[in-house]
């Protein structure tokens, strides 16, 4: 006897019709090019995909922090006015790529670490079970360089209200 065909589960969403999310690649990429800020950005854009107001409010909250901090501490220790011996005399900072790579390494792999405990099951469970699909990598970028600019320069707005940049002289401008 032949048992009847299983019925689909109506419950389920067909891909088709589920929102596109930012792949766990796509928010590194993006994070390399933009920044800690821009793969905060794609995780908040995640949960906003989702219906998840709070949570994506959260983490675009919890970004701005972070990054502000980060870059309070690396003024702090390599800027203008830091007791860096980097620093020349007329408050010229010297750019070290293999500083500035390293660091740059580190804030993606600070993402991606932050992406995997926070929408790893999500992004895993979309993917193979649900069958949805993800931006590509290009877009994850732009949009990631785009949420970049828009948020660096609300921290730096911030920050310069708080007092908190350092400041720089004419003279500095100058050359």
């Amino acid at each position: 006897m032949n048992e009847p065909d299983q019925p689909e589960h109506h419950g389920s969403p067909k891909p088709e019709d589920l929102p596109r999310l930012y792949s766990l690649n796509g928010i590194g990429f993006a994070t390399f090019f933009g920044s800690m800020l821009a793969g905060f950005f794609l995780l908040a854009a995640n949960y906003h995909a989702l219906g998840m107001r709070r949570p994506a409010a959260f983490v675009i909250g919890a970004g701005i922090t972070i990054f502000c901090t980060y870059f309070m501490i690396v003024m702090a220790t390599v800027g203008p006015g830091s007791l860096s011996p980097a620093v020349g005399p007329g408050d010229a900072l010297p750019i070290n790529m293999t500083q500035a790579i390293l660091s740059n390494i580190g804030q993606v792999m600070f993402l991606l670490l932050i992406t995997h405990l926070l929408q790893g099951g999500m992004l895993k469970t979309f993917k193979e079970e649900m069958k949805g699909d993800y931006h590509t990598a290009a877009r994850s970028i732009f949009v990631g360089f785009l949420a970049y600019l828009a948020l660096a320069s609300l921290c730096l707005i911030l920050l310069s209200m708080l007092g908190l940049m350092p400041e720089a002289s004419p003279d500095g401008l100058a050359t």
